[in-house]
């Protein structure tokens, strides 16, 4: 007959971390790489990835494991087994403790010698067992969302988007949960409208995360602030107050094209071999925005010009015009702080004439428009 008893809604201690398992829908597992851990290793080195177990083992072999705050977990019944449905990131340093082989496999260190006490000290946690996943979702979500403990905007939008999907039927909005949240209306907003989007566009095939040119986590970001900005709203034909209640196919499909566009212009594709033309968040997001609004601008970017050349052709000519001078003198500034380390070779000396050659001609040509506008 089962010692242990955990009942709902109630603080219990002492429960075996035998009768605990990860939770493989857990939101910090997240990362964008559709890693779908399906055991304890590939959750363990997916959480040793993204949660510095290494830290939090440390402090438990130094210390003890010390029950401040219980495990939040779920059960079909008082007995277990139970999920852990927040603390996975603690189940894990205890897991990989116990275990050294595990420890091994996975790649962390754990101390070489662990004091009798401390051992001890991670046999039995406190727990908190709820009824159903969703009593725990508030919670975790204050947590990790505005919280002292937050996850990545992707997981963060992940989790709300799921959240808001679910119970939006019951009356759930999106301005009630961000109040749940203790968070920003706008910024709960913008996570889940562009989950929505992103899912939109994992369905129709227009673009997968694990394809994209740039590895380390999903820079979730670039999404959700451009589709705050009107420039991609017009590209993507987002009508006015389309984030206000939004469908879980916000683009329509007459778009999808488009859609697939912005996404690997952002991200890039390993798979055709396209980086992404986001080398800074600003100003590229804003460039890229302004290149796809205007019809010649799209045109060279699509022909296979870089960012910079194709937004070029929002701005004004003077403009560009300007720049390119003020970069050649920051270059030729550049090039005589090095003129002590010329070697004399001739190679060198040749180009040094050309570019001589051309300053007389940007010179005379600049001088004659300029001499040309006073008589005007």
């Amino acid at each position: 007959m089962a010692t242990f008893q955990a009942k709902i809604g109630v603080p219990t201690e002492n429960c075996p971390v035998s009768l605990l398992k990860f939770d493989y829908q857990n939101p910090r597992l997240l990362t964008g790489d559709d890693l779908e851990p399906n055991d304890e290793k590939s959750i363990i080195c997916t959480l040793r990835d993204i949660a510095a177990l290494d830290e939090l083992i440390q402090s438990i072999c130094a210390n003890g494991y010390i029950n401040l705050e219980p495990l939040i977990v779920w059960g079909e019944n008082e007995y277990g087994p139970f999920t852990v449905l927040e603390g996975n990131r603690r189940l894990a340093s205890i897991k990989l403790i116990k275990d050294r082989n595990l420890a091994r496999e996975c790649k962390i260190s754990v101390p070489s010698e662990i004091s009798q006490d401390k051992l001890e000290s991670i046999e039995k946690v406190s727990i908190w067992r709820v009824n159903e996943r969703l009593d725990a979702q508030a919670l975790i979500g204050f947590k990790h969302i505005t919280g002292p403990y937050r996850w990545d905007a992707y997981a963060k939008g992940r989790f709300v988007t799921d959240w808001y999907k679910k119970d939006k039927d019951k009356g759930l909005t999106i301005e009630s949960l961000a109040r749940q949240l203790g968070d920003s209306n706008d910024t709960i907003r913008a996570y889940i409208c562009a989950i929505l989007i992103l899912e939109q566009a994992e369905e129709e095939n227009l673009f997968r995360i694990k394809d994209r040119s740039k590895r380390g986590p999903f820079a979730f970001s670039h999404l959700y602030t451009a589709l705050g900005r009107k420039e991609y709203q017009e590209f993507l034909d987002l009508p006015k107050g389309w984030n206000i209640n939004p469908s879980e196919y916000p683009i329509n499909k007459k778009k999808s094209q488009n859609l697939k566009e912005v996404l690997i212009y952002f991200y890039g594709s390993k798979q055709d071999g396209k980086p992404s033309l986001i080398k800074s968040q600003n100003p590229d997001l804003k460039n890229i925005g302004e290149v796809l609004v205007n019809p010649v601008a799209l045109e060279k970017l699509r022909g296979g010009a870089d960012l910079a050349t194709a937004h070029n052709e929002t701005r004004e000519p003077s403009e560009v015009f300007g720049d390119a001078v003020v970069q050649a003198s920051l270059k030729i500034d550049a090039a005589v702080g090095l003129l002590a380390k010329y070697d004399g070779a001739n190679t060198l000396l040749s180009i040094a004439k050309e570019l001589y050659e051309k300053s007389e001609m940007l010179l005379f040509t600049m001088q004659r428009k300029h001499d040309k506008s006073l008589k005007k």
